[in-house]
């Protein structure tokens, strides 16, 4: 009666642990890395399409002699970022370069930056739809507590 009683554990426990290695065998080898969706607002392109539209600002853009004080992301940049991340979590930073797309619109151009801080181009970079897309000048809220007296 011992025996059986033993026996009928030890089982148990074996087809337990058989059980729980396939189920987690299956799943390991069933379910692989799924690239982020990109978040609405936020429109992937190559190294070679943000340099264009890069080089569109650049034509058209204002010198100013200024300190910057801040800078504006907005929840379209932030989604770029987490997207960005989510692909290499490696990256230490983000860059945002300013853009004019092929209709003159503002946009922002959101790349991964590694270690060395150099653009992580053959990462994804999004372009965002960004009309209040500036430095601090000149666009602030000269009201804030933060800047006040500067």
């Amino acid at each position: 009666m011992k025996t059986n009683k033993y026996f009928f554990s030890v089982l148990g426990f074996i087809i337990g642990m058989a059980i729980g290695v396939s189920v987690i065998g299956l799943y390991s080898f069933t379910s692989g890395p799924v690239s982020p969706a990109p978040a609405a607002g936020i429109t992937p392109v190559t190294s070679t399409v943000a340099h264009g539209f890069f080089n569109n600002y650049i034509a058209t853009a204002t010198s100013f002699n200024q300190v910057i004080k801040g800078f504006t992301i907005d929840k379209a940049q932030l989604d770029a970022m987490n997207t960005i991340a989510k692909e290499n979590s490696g990256l230490t930073g983000f860059r945002i370069y300013l853009g004019k797309d092929n209709n003159a619109r503002n946009i922002g151009i959101v790349v991964g930056v590694d270690y060395l801080g150099m653009d992580a181009v053959k990462n994804t970079i999004f372009i965002t739809d960004s009309q209040r897309l500036s430095p601090c000048p000149p666009i602030c809220d000269v009201s804030s507590p933060i800047i006040l007296n500067n």
